[in-house]
C-alpha cells in the first residue's frame, strides 16, 4: 500500500529531526519519494519558530493502523510529548501525520483518512502538489492540484533550497 505523510518540525534543528524522521520510517517502510522542504508560519496557534514541512511517500505492507502506530512511535523517540488533555496544536520537535493510504476512505475514532483538515492547509497541499499534483482525493473526487488552487489558506508555503 501507499502511505503519504507529512513530517513536520518547528523547534530543534528540524530539518535533522524530519530527515531522522524518514530515516526511521525507512527502516522498515519502503522511501518512495519526497517532497522539498517548505517552511511555514505555525497553523491554529502563534509561537515565534515557524514549522518545516515535507510530504513523503512510503510503500508499505502495514496496515494504517500499524503505520500510524509506527509513526507515534517515531515522534516519541525523537523527543515529542503528548499531553493527555494539552492544547490540540503546539510546538514540536516533530509531527508526521498520514494524509493518504492508498484511496482508502476510514473514519474512527483511532484514524480519520485521509485527513481531515487537509485541504484546508497551503503548508500540506504545496509540497504534496509537488509530487502528486494529479492524485485524487477520494472523498472529494478532486485532484491535489485543484484542491490547491481551492484551499481557503492564506499562509504561505515557501519552498527551500535543498
Amino acid at each position: 500500500m501507499q502511505v503519504v505523510t507529512i513530517l513536520g518540525s518547528n523547534s530543534g534543528n528540524k530539518r535533522q529531526l524530519i530527515t531522522e524522521a524518514i530515516r526511521i520510517l525507512s527502516s522498515t517502510e519502503q522511501w518512495v519519494m519526497a517532497s522539498s522542504f517548505y517552511e511555514t508560519a505555525p497553523w491554529g496557534f502563534e509561537c515565534d519558530e515557524n514549522f518545516l514541512n515535507q510530504v513523503v511517500v512510503f510503500q508499505t505492507r502495514l496496515s494504517a493502523f500499524d503505520f500510524l502506530q509506527r509513526c507515534l512511535e517515531t515522534e516519541k523517540r525523537l523527543g515529542r510529548i503528548r499531553l493527555a488533555g494539552g492544547p490540540r496544536y503546539s510546538s514540536r520537535p516533530i509531527d508526521i501525520d498520514l494524509l493518504f493510504y492508498d484511496s482508502v476512505i476510514l473514519n474512527t475514532p483511532d484514524l480519520i483518512l485521509p485527513h481531515p483538515r487537509m485541504q484546508e492547509r497551503n503548508f500540506v497541499l504545496t509540497p504534496l502538489a509537488e509530487i502528486l499534483p494529479d492524485f485524487v482525493h477520494p472523498v472529494f473526487q478532486k485532484t491535489i492540484a485543484t484542491l490547491l488552487q481551492e484551499c481557503p489558506d492564506k499562509l504561505q508555503a515557501r519552498k527551500l533550497p535543498d
